[in-house]
């Protein structure tokens, strides 16, 4: 099985206004200045889910699981 390589990011998270959407950065570790936007956390999570390679069932218990 194919998988795609590791890949490691800084997130950051902000609100412009305290009423409106969480907006999100990630910027790839190693590589600073390749920033890549996000206007709400579904954008972001969609952006997650297509570089993992899968799609989550998220009324599965193991997918809502918080690892430490």
């Amino acid at each position: 099985m194919n998988r795609p390589p590791p890949q490691s990011y800084l997130l950051r998270l902000w609100r412009e206004q305290p009423d409106t959407p969480v907006r999100a950065t990630l910027i790839r570790v190693g590589q600073p200045k390749a920033h890549q936007h996000f206007a709400d956390l579904d954008a972001l999570c969609a952006f997650l889910r297509a570089h993992a390679g899968t799609e989550l069932d998220l009324n599965h218990d193991r997918n809502t699981a918080y690892c430490t």
